[in-house]
């Protein structure tokens, strides 16, 4: 197996080869040492040839070899593992082994003999497709995809057309960008199988799951911008087709089928979003969307037809579709569209409350499953992910909810319906609602905590309808609470729902906010997780309520027993309810100034971690070294930490937080010389832990431990974020070597990786669309630049381009945030490289300045490019109108920001004296209050 040009597969050879497809899946042993000994082919192109050979025979080519399996067994796994190996390989197969894989696939494509066959096909087809581009096969002479795809395949039926479904689906998913606006031919041209009554109802299904996976996968890109991509350009131009396909099918009643009607209704709450874009319309298709997306959606919620094994997720999917309407008619303050589909609502409310109401008491079946794992020693089952894990959506079958988690979904639907109906419409709404609650108040335990998570639910959008009766309710909780006999799952909604009034509770001036917090504080130390939970959450709300409104200093009296039960529960606390624990203890410590308690609360934590590295690293052997079956690694160390980490913050102490570093470290290294790619978020958290641990250490000790171990960290950082594919994984390890060259300087990075780096981010920061991932690349590249520009000018300028081209003055709402976070970076970059302002887009980081929020940060970027504009007059002169919107964004509120006041008049006397014509034209066009306002501020005459 070593010639990629001369390779032909041989028996021996392929014995060999599901000898190893066997250990690595059909086989339940699944063992890491066959996973190791698979992946030593990895980069092999005569592997890769031989999985191709594998994939597309139609029977095993040994027929006198005993399989372990189905003959599809092995093809599946040899097709994934092709699959996995052009991901991870890429271009070092070369283009033989590329081709053979190619030329293999596409023959199974066309002529699939299962659909599982298929699904492989189609992802191969894809991975190939990104390897090379979609003229690619038509150079190679194996024909024009898309026409195979769109026409030839896909008007073939059966599983030809579901193998060009598959295929189309996963093109749109995974190459957006090369897709692009074609994705509006493709839905299109999809939804006329939907539509054609000729079609076999499973293609038809198919199609149309194929359309609603696209759609709602496209949630994730970022719609906060004015100017769509190519994508979602496509996907709106179509969007009122797919509309018009789930108005017909609603009409038809979707032929019966109700697995179908389950996804329609989910689709109908995805295209909500679309209204705009598909509106307006005429009338009549204006009245059918009222009555089949809302009227008929209600007389779902509300009808007692039994639907069979269905009813559960048919009903949360009409009550999702509801409040997606009635959320999406708030966030556009009533106008527009959506206004026309809220008119049936009020009138429909006699028959919507009382079914939402009828979905929110518990069952006893479903009390008794909690109930059985609610015991505080009791673990939280861990999820386990397989090397082999698919993660594409099927749309060959039908895919819902879990039976043991339906009806706390249904029942989480109804409330949060409800709480939008009380939105919506709190005057209506409440009448109907405090009827259901009275019936349900003070009876057994199933309706007594369905009342007190409706009063919850309504506290917000109702507070004006139960202002009168909040103290008289709020006693009786508080009872409810304190009370050692009652029920784990009413005390737990209690506490739940006085976390709702905290607001009230801090204005008010009674002692009401102290007994709310005591009640909280008194069941910390509960056996049950569910009240652990509920007390420790509702306590992490109250310090979040009172930092927001100003007003922390009202717990003060809560902290000494506050922090004596944080200490008592801290050796109990396990899992999701330990980090809960360790955020309140923070929230606490952030505030607290007697000295006493801080430093109690700081010994509790490290005398406990001892025992929690100890479980850590009794898990991490058995599972890592020893090879232990059905076990995973005790992650709450990573929680303490992260507590420990916040109070070095306050109290710095360098050799505890060296120490700590330096145990990761070597944790991670062991990590990346196991090759441990199964746990992504143990990754992550050993990452980030090393970032919390590098912020609280001084520079000199860091970079002191960094040349003693040669910048071993950073290597491991670079390694992670070029070789592992996980999105998660590579943000943390951005993060990582942010933070070391934030703390420590160019020391921190080995030689050479400084150049490799900056190259990787370029790369990657134009292949990503998601804006959290681009701040965290653009951090990281505009750093770089400032550090690396003088060693590596030309690869230095390239990156910075890239973390430029990132910026957009089009965004609104969080993504605004986004953008201005970058825009800062590089004017902190333009203040060390002044000669990058040509190349920094100076216009685009005014503008997305001017929008942005006057804080400290803007200050420094206003000062930083205003620098750059006075030694670089031509550009300053070129965006004058754009200099002056980010002036006139401070308005007066320059004053309150050192510097940034006398910055902005030395712009204008720039401006002034060299153009001032001009300045005097635009500052004649404002409004005579804003100008006087300006001259006076920045003392123009």
């Amino acid at each position: 197996m070593n010639s990629e040009e001369i390779y032909r597969p041989t028996p021996g050879d392929v014995v060999n080869v599901l000898r190893l497809l066997h250990d690595n899946g059909v086989s339940v042993q699944n063992s890491k040492k066959a996973y190791a000994e698979l992946q030593q082919y990895q980069a092999n192109p005569s592997f890769c040839i031989l999985l191709s050979y594998v994939f597309g025979a139609e029977a095993c080519p040994i027929q006198e070899l005993q399989l372990g399996g189905s003959w599809i067994q092995y093809r599946r796994l040899a097709g994934i593992t092709l699959k996995n190996n052009l991901e991870k390989s890429k271009y070092s197969l070369g283009l033989v082994a590329v081709k053979e894989a190619a030329r293999c696939t596409l023959s199974v494509l066309g002529n699939p003999s299962d659909v599982r066959i298929a699904r492989v096909a189609a992802q191969i087809i894809v991975k190939i497709t990104a390897l090379t581009s979609f003229g690619w096969w038509q150079e190679c002479g194996m024909g024009n995809l898309s026409h195979l795809l769109l026409n030839e395949l896909f008007e073939a039926g059966d599983l030809r057309t579901l193998s060009a479904l598959y295929t189309l689906q996963y093109l749109m998913e995974d190459l957006p960008k090369e897709v692009g606006a074609a994705s509006k031919d493709i839905i299109e041209r999809v939804v006329t199988l939907v539509l054609d009554q000729n079609t076999k109802k499973n293609l038809q299904k198919a199609a149309f799951r194929m359309c609603f996976n696209i759609y709602e996968q496209a949630e994730q890109l970022d719609w906060n911008v004015e100017g769509l991509s190519p994508l979602q350009t496509g996907l709106t131009a179509a969007s009122g087709t797919f509309a018009g396909v789930c108005t017909a099918l609603l009409e038809q009643g979707c032929g019966g089928d109700i697995p179908l009607l389950i996804q329609v209704l989910r689709s109908c709450a995805i295209m909500l979003e679309y209204l705009d874009y598909f509106t307006p319309m005429p009338d009549a298709e204006m009245t059918k969307l009222i009555d089949w997306w809302i009227r008929r959606t209600i007389d779902l919620v509300s009808s007692r037809v039994d639907v069979g094994e269905y009813n559960l997720q048919l009903k949360t999917a009409a009550m999702d579709l509801l409040t997606a309407a009635l959320k999406l008619y708030d966030r556009m303050g009533g106008n527009g569209p959506i206004s026309f589909l809220m008119e049936p609502i009020p009138m429909m409310l006699p028959d919507l409350v009382p079914a939402l109401v009828t979905c929110v008491p518990m069952s006893i079946e479903e009390m008794n499953d909690i109930l059985a794992n609610d015991d505080y020693r009791l673990r939280d089952a861990t999820a386990v992910n397989y090397h082999l894990n698919e993660t594409s959506k099927d749309i060959s079958e039908d895919t819902f909810m879990d039976d043991d988690c339906g009806a706390a979904t249904l029942r989480a639907s109804a409330l949060r319906c409800i709480d939008a109906l009380c939105v919506f419409s709190s005057k209506e709404t409440f009448p109907h609602l405090i009827e259901q609650i009275k019936i349900l108040w003070g009876a057994d335990r199933q309706l007594k905590e369905a009342s007190i998570v409706l009063f919850g639910t309504i506290a917000n959008g109702c507070y004006t309808e139960i202002e009168l009766t909040v103290p008289d309710i709020i006693r009786q909780l508080i009872d409810t609470v304190m009370s050692l006999s009652e029920d784990i799952f009413v005390v737990s909604v209690a506490i739940w729902s006085l976390s709702r009034i905290l607001e009230w509770a801090f204005i008010c001036e009674e002692k009401i906010l102290s007994d709310i917090v005591a009640a909280f504080v008194s069941r910390m130390q509960s056996t049950s997780k569910r009240v652990q939970q509920a007390a420790v959450s509702a306590l992490n709300t109250a310090f979040v309520t009172g930092h927001n409104m100003g007003a922390t200093e009202r717990l003060v009296e809560t902290f000494p027993y506050l922090f004596e039960s944080i200490v008592t529960c801290l050796p109990i606390y396990c899992d999701g309810n330990l980090s809960l624990l360790c955020d309140l203890a923070l929230h606490l410590i952030a505030v607290a100034e007697d000295l006493n308690i801080t430093s109690r609360i700081g010994a509790a934590f490290k005398s406990n971690r001892i025992e929690r590295v100890k479980n850590f690293e009794a898990s991490y052997v058995a599972l890592y070294i020893n090879g232990l079956l059905n076990t995973h690694v005790d992650k709450d160390i990573f929680s303490i930490d992260r507590f420990v980490a916040g109070f070095l913050t306050r109290f710095p102490d360098s050799e505890t937080s060296l120490k700590i570093l330096g145990v990761w470290h070597a944790a991670l290294k062991d990590a990346a010389e196991r090759e441990i790619r199964d746990d992504e978020d143990l990754l992550c958290n050993m990452m980030l832990t090393c970032c919390n641990f590098l912020s609280v250490t001084s520079t000199a000790i860091l970079t002191e431990w960094s040349h003693q171990t040669q910048g071993s960290l950073a290597s491991l950082g670079f390694q992670f974020f070029t070789t592992l594919p996980k999105q998660t994984v590579k943000s943390a390890a951005v993060t990582l070597l942010h933070r070391l060259l934030k703390f420590i300087g160019k020391s921190a990075y080995p030689n050479g990786i400084g150049e490799k780096l900056l190259v990787a981010l370029t790369s990657s920061i134009r292949a990503i669309d998601d804006s959290y991932d681009k701040l965290d690349l653009v951090r990281l590249i505009t750093l770089m630049v400032e550090m690396y520009f003088s060693e590596f000018p030309q690869i230095a300028s390239v990156a910075f381009a890239a973390a430029v081209d990132a910026l957009r003055s089009d965004a609104y709402n969080d993504s605004c945030w986004l953008f201005s976070q970058m825009a800062y970076d590089i004017c902190h970059t333009l203040d060390t490289v002044p000669g990058l302002l040509a190349q920094s887009r100076p216009d685009e980081i005014a503008r997305i300045m001017a929008q942005a929020e006057n804080t400290c940060d803007k200050s420094s970027a206003t000062i930083y490019l205003m620098d750059a504009l006075l030694s670089a007059e031509d550009v300053a002169f070129a965006i004058f109108p754009d200099v002056m919107r980010l002036i006139y964004s401070w308005q007066q509120a320059a004053c309150n920001f050192p510097g940034t006041r006398e910055k902005i008049s030395s712009m204008l006397l720039f401006y002034s004296s060299k153009h001032g014509e001009r300045l005097r034209e635009h500052l004649s066009a404002l409004h005579p209050n804003l100008r006087e306002m300006i001259l006076s501020t920045y003392s123009i005459s």
